[in-house]
């Protein structure tokens, strides 16, 4: 490890150099504040003992610029007759991690080093984990991403397939056309778990889009109500909805109706045989707020803070078998932040669930009364 002691008294800094010798330090040494500056950002200093009152630059300058450009951490002890609460109050505001008042004791000088020396030993063993999880989390990405970008195109194909076998049914019998409904509603329900994991892995390493144009929300919301209705209809649930024919704003309609998408799915998966869904679209204020509220078992107090965390999953379960890859709600949080909006949930258990995602939109000019 390599110290830095900058004293411009030649015989203070001498005497440090060789109390410190039998500590095992690669020593440097500086007599002015621009020499001690250069040997910090030249020399890969650990530590810092830096006398106040240095020539060109003082040491409190020094620390301060250490503070602004330095990326590894420096441990910077200022040594100064100094002792005033205001100068001591100086120093650390300056960034100094320790303050000793002249004439140093070289035990407690030692001792504050050692403390310098466990500290920085730290940092470097957290940078270093820090670096390990991030090359980690890049390798799970790419790794998530080329699977999911592999299974997507042969479960399109089947969804693809099933629709054309779905329009052309008239000479299969009811069994088959069930079986095809099936087919199709599990390869939908595949391919959304699909490109929920190609999302997140795009999301995780910064290449996520949002694309905004002019979008009706209610023509958005009724072609996603439309395309959720077979999966309701399997589980009888029949969805009422009310939507306000409100201005056009600024969204990705893809991104938008994802977020849709999850919200209606999650509601028909946690809602019993023959439920209800209640779906709404309203100005309140300067906020435009879309709503679904399902009749299923709530979600518990304790996990509701848990719900928009990635791959979390719920202690309740699906009342039809269905699966989720946990990321669904993280999504959606993520495309409602981007649209500068929000996603609220009120739950109750045995009561049922409401989440709603919230637009902020601009006053309306013509309610201001002008």
């Amino acid at each position: 490890m390599n110290i830095l002691i900058a004293e411009d008294d030649i015989t203070s800094r001498r005497a440090i150099t060789r109390f410190l010798k039998n500590m095992d330090f690669k020593i440097f040494e500086a007599a002015n504040g621009n020499t001690a500056y250069s040997s910090i950002m030249d020399n890969q200093i650990s530590i810092a003992v830096l006398d106040w009152m240095l020539p060109g630059m003082s040491g409190i300058e020094v620390c301060r610029k250490v503070r602004q450009q330095q990326s590894d951490y420096v441990y910077m002890i200022i040594l100064t007759a100094r002792d005033k609460a205001s100068d001591v109050l100086e120093g650390f505001e300056a960034g100094a991690d320790e303050y000793l008042t002249k004439p140093v004791s070289m035990p407690e000088l030692a001792a504050r080093i050692r403390v310098g020396q466990r500290i920085i030993g730290l940092e470097r063993s957290l940078r270093r984990q820090q670096n390990e999880l991030t090359e980690i989390n890049r390798s799970k990405n790419q790794f998530i991403g080329i699977v999911a970008h592999d299974l997507r195109n042969p479960v399109i194909s089947i969804r693809g397939f099933s629709e054309l076998m779905l329009k052309d049914a008239a000479n299969l019998n009811k069994d088959h056309v069930e079986f095809l409904g099936i087919i199709h509603s599990t390869s939908r329900n595949m391919l959304a778990m699909i490109n929920d994991l190609l999302d997140i892995s795009l999301i995780d390493s910064g290449k996520w889009e949002v694309v905004k144009q002019p979008s009706s929300l209610k023509k958005l919301l009724e072609e996603r109500i439309l395309l959720n209705r077979m999966q309701a209809a399997q589980k009888k649930i029949t969805m009422y909805y009310k939507l306000a024919d409100l201005p056009k704003i600024s969204v990705d309609p893809n991104r938008i109706g994802q977020a849709v998408d999850n919200l209606i799915s999650n509601a028909i998966k946690y809602s019993p045989y023959g439920a209800k869904i209640h779906i709404a679209l309203k100005r309140e204020n300067n906020t435009i707020r879309f709503s679904v509220q399902d009749e299923g078992p709530g979600i518990p107090e304790a996990e509701q803070q848990l719900l928009f965390r990635e791959f979390h999953r719920l202690s309740i379960r699906p009342t039809g078998g269905e699966t989720s890859t946990g990321l669904g709600l993280s999504i959606t949080k993520k495309i409602m932040e981007a649209h500068g909006g929000a996603i609220e949930v009120e739950s109750h258990e045995k009561l049922g669930s409401t989440f709603t995602l919230i637009f902020p939109v601009p006053p309306d000019p013509s309610a201001s009364g002008d």
